[in-house]
This record gives structure tokens, C-alpha cells and sequence, in this order.
């Protein structure tokens, strides 16, 4: 058994036998990213470079929830978003303007479209974050939480769900574009 050093925090901690050093991985308290030395490195490396990385066992994590588990509270609210955030920028509208027909004029005028887009992007995020917690894997899929349809329909084909929660979302666009549209 040999002695080794590992990095945390800017700070040098040593030495440490072996198993020591395996079982703060074990435990949690380093990464196999962290960087050690031993008399045999020329210089420091991540754990993951040097020969000890074989003995390290790999991770246990436990796999994602079932979908049937999965809440799709979030993603239920989401889909009716355009709805909340029209009546959002009518609030809004109300408190900037005194007037009935001036907020009405400019929630028609998209003034104030940036809150319902604000809603949408924020919930997509929000739910995204939800299913990371339970453990899904949202690489695929994760990084359109901003493109809220997009988002919507991969997330259903993901979680091997029906899109009928991006079909509502649609729909509610639809009818917030089509009502704005005539107003």
C-alpha cells in the first residue's frame, strides 16, 4: 500500500493510503476528477488517469422513476400556458394603464407578449429540472426547454408518453394567436 495526496479546495491533503483514498470516492467527498499525487506521477492528475482508477468501483445510481410515477402536474400547467400568461399580461395591462381599453389595446398589440413568453420557458425549465430529480436522463431533450413545443413533443416521446400535453399547448397558442389576431 502506498501513500497519496489529493487536492480539495486549493488545499493539498495527505497522505492518504490506497483504500483511504477509494473510499472517499466510495463516500462521496472527492470525484474520480479530483487530482492526486503519488511518488510514481511526475505531476498532479484527476484520479480517472492514474492506475488507481481501475480499482475504483463505478457509480451505483439508481435508474430514472417509471414515467407512470413521474408527476406531470408541471407539464399539465405548462400546456395551458399561453392562457396564463394572457391573463397575466392583462393584469399587467391593468396596473400600467388605468384605462379598460387601453390594456385591452395593448395586450392585442403584444406590449406585454415577453410574460407569457417568460411563463412558457420558465415552466418548460422548471419541469425539466423536475425530471432530472427523478432521475431521467433530459440530455437528448433538455437543452430545448427554451423551445417549448419542441421541448414538449421530445419530453412525451422520451418519457414513451402520448403528446396529448403538447397537443393542448398548441392548441392554446392557436387560439391566444388566432384571438390576438381578431382583436
Amino acid at each position: 500500500m502506498s501513500e497519496w495526496f489529493y487536492e480539495k479546495n486549493g488545499q493539498r491533503i495527505g497522505p492518504v493510503m490506497e483504500a483511504q483514498l477509494i473510499g472517499l470516492v466510495g463516500s462521496g467527498d472527492i470525484s474520480t476528477q479530483t487530482l492526486v499525487w503519488h511518488q510514481s506521477l511526475t505531476q498532479w492528475q484527476p484520479l480517472h488517469a492514474t492506475p488507481l482508477a481501475s480499482q475504483i468501483p463505478p457509480p451505483t445510481q439508481p435508474p430514472a422513476l417509471p414515467s407512470v410515477v413521474i408527476s406531470n402536474t408541471l407539464v399539465w400547467i405548462l400546456a395551458f400556458a399561453p392562457i396564463i400568461g394572457i391573463f397575466c399580461e392583462g393584469f399587467v395591462a391593468g396596473a400600467v394603464y388605468n384605462g379598460e381599453h387601453r390594456a385591452m389595446r395593448a395586450v392585442a398589440e403584444g406590449e406585454f407578449f415577453y410574460i407569457t413568453l417568460i411563463i412558457n420557458i420558465a415552466l418548460s425549465y422548471w419541469d425539466e429540472r423536475s425530471l432530472k430529480k427523478a432521475g431521467v436522463d433530459t440530455t437528448q431533450y433538455g437543452k430545448m426547454a427554451w423551445l417549448v413545443p419542441v421541448y414538449l413533443w421530445k419530453r412525451a416521446k422520451a418519457l414513451q408518453q402520448k403528446p396529448v400535453y403538447f397537443w393542448c399547448w398548441v392548441v392554446t397558442f392557436a387560439l391566444i394567436m388566432l384571438s390576438s389576431c381578431n382583436g
